[in-house]
């Protein structure tokens, strides 16, 4: 039994929210991830689906680093570095740009527990962009804006009664701080489904609206849009390779959206505690 929670700590701290428990006065936990995503086509402001021409395709290869250190017993300091590789391919016809994404760097404090299986957190952090964008360098790599998010997780374990299941639910807004911005609302819900004392499943459900006052759409360019929405299934399996380190692989599918490419890949990721 505490094997089974101590599993399902460390699956909330590398959901998509890096957050949930708090990870302890002096601990770190490091995360390097690779993740892969290909659409063959996308969704209009309509949502009809158009499949690229000339047999084209958009692939966007990312590799990040997430980071969290333990300040005290609620606050941790979390961060993500990222580089990322988009590609466009036609038929005779092959864009590619390399660069570093994102950072994101903030804090995380736990706002109350229920009966010490149930977490509340609320997560603040800024987001730099590491790159310029170049007009002859595409597919664009991001907004290059700067911005900030604020996100609300409420996760834990469901108790013996459902056989040590645990969720992880997260809420939050994410705004760029541009005129043009945008502003982005966000949700997910994951659960898993502990199957031994090393493996686990887990299931979520995912999705994003994005507003902007700059509604064009470039389905050739998908990062440059800044009005779209979208809705996502995810499924994953992870294992317990050691005493403080896990791997995860993780399968998703673009389900509905607008203004976005339709499209899916998966995951890795290996989850270590110091």
């Amino acid at each position: 039994m505490k094997k089974i929670v101590a599993l399902i700590v460390v699956v909330l701290l590398v959901n998509a929210a890096k957050a949930g428990f708090p990870i302890g006065r002096g601990k770190y936990l490091i995360v390097p991830s690779y993740n892969l995503y290909m659409a063959k086509g996308y969704w209009d402001a309509n949502g009809n689906y158009f499949a690229y021409s000339n047999n084209g395709r958009f692939a966007s290869h990312y590799f990040g680093l997430y980071g969290g250190i333990g300040i005290g017993e609620k606050l941790d300091f979390v961060g993500n570095i990222s580089y990322v590789m988009q590609r466009k391919l036609e038929t005779g016809s092959s864009q590619t740009n390399s660069s570093l994404g994102d950072a994101s760097f903030g804090l995380s404090y736990l706002l109350n527990t229920f009966d010490y299986s149930k977490f509340l957190t609320v997560t603040g952090s800024l987001i730099v962009p590491l790159y310029t964008n170049d007009v002859n360098k595409t597919p664009f790599t991001g907004f290059q804006q700067v911005g900030g998010e604020i996100k609300f997780t409420y996760s834990g374990s469901n108790g013996e009664r459902y056989s040590n299941t645990y969720f992880d639910i997260n809420l939050g807004v994410r705004q760029y701080f541009s005129p043009e911005g945008p502003t982005q609302v966000f949700g997910d819900a994951l659960l898993g489904i502990p199957l031994d004392e090393d493996n686990k499943l887990t299931f979520q459900l995912a999705g994003t609206k994005s507003t902007s006052t700059q509604t064009l759409f470039n389905p050739n360019n998908l990062f440059l849009n800044r009005q779209f929405n979208y809705f996502r299934l995810t499924a994953g399996y992870g294992r317990r390779i050691s005493q403080n380190h896990q791997i995860f692989f993780t399968l998703f599918t673009d389900v509905s959206g607008r203004n976005t490419g339709k499209g899916g890949g998966g995951a890795i990721s290996l989850v270590a505690e110091l």
